[in-house]
């Protein structure tokens, strides 16, 4: 998986990377039990400190979305977690916002929704676990 930083972003890199391994597993780019690339190496290739990828792995591994530790590595969560409506809903209605008052129409957000939702992937939701 390719990871894209952006570093004038006013979002830190941490999130930015964070976002984008729950993308890639959304996608499919990234699978249950697949091993994470070490700190120190994804680091490098990206030429960001591997502290800021330690922070993105433990916000990913306080959500559920990883597991492992320093002597196995990182990997992705075999039991990825639920998220409810409530949890989802202001975070999408936000980005909603943002896009309607930035000028696209609610149709053009309806179409972008569909868009970005048929390239996701449904992963198997049994060995899931619920997170509040």
């Amino acid at each position: 998986m390719q990871f894209h930083i952006t570093e004038d972003s006013a979002q830190p890199i941490y999130i930015q990377l964070a976002q984008q391994i729950i993308i890639g597993l959304a996608m499919g780019d990234l699978l249950p039990g697949e091993q994470l690339p070490a700190t120190r190496v994804l680091g490098l290739s990206l030429n960001i400190d591997p502290m800021t990828v330690s922070k993105c792995y433990q916000l990913l591994k306080q959500d559920g979305y990883v597991e492992g530790d320093r002597h196995r590595g990182t990997r992705v969560s075999t039991q990825l977690p639920i998220t409810t409506d409530a949890t989802i809903t202001p975070e999408l209605t936000v980005a909603l916002a943002k896009g309607l008052l930035q000028g696209l129409t609610i149709r053009q957000l309806q179409d972008l929704c569909q868009e970005i939702i048929s390239r996701f992937h449904a992963l198997p939701q049994a060995s899931s676990k619920i997170t509040q």
